[in-house]
């Protein structure tokens, strides 16, 4: 959860199991993925432009990079531009078609790699 001026601003879920139903190939491979869910930002701060949504995900994929995860993956509505856009700034990628469910649900899914984790990157520099 993040804070500002003792008020909830936003939050986050992070997790290493998938919050949605994955097929085999929704995602390029990774090793050990970390998955994004549940990204909201206080709806009074979306008026006035502040950074909040930036703020959670670039901490998500600081936690995620740190705890070993070589990918953060994550699921959006395509029809929220705003949100997806933000994402792909932040360096995710999209990856396959917007699906949509029964229920007529849309989603895209979207993946920033980070390349090897922290244990790997200190085997390299020994």
């Amino acid at each position: 959860m993040l804070r500002h001026d003792g008020e909830v601003a936003g939050m986050f879920t992070l997790s290493w199991d998938p919050p949605f139903t994955l097929a085999a190939d929704a995602f390029p491979p990774a090793v050990r993925p970390a998955y994004l869910g549940r990204l909201a930002v206080a709806p009074r701060l979306l008026a006035d432009s502040a950074p909040t949504g930036a703020t959670c995900v670039r901490r998500a994929a600081e936690l995620a990079s740190a705890r070993g995860a070589d990918a953060l993956r994550s699921e959006a509505n395509p029809d929220l531009a705003g949100t997806v856009k933000l994402l792909e700034l932040l360096g995710f990628r999209r990856h396959g078609d917007v699906l949509t469910d029964a229920a007529g649900r849309r989603t895209v899914r979207l993946q920033k790699s980070f390349g090897p984790g922290p244990a790997a990157r200190s085997e390299e520099s020994r």
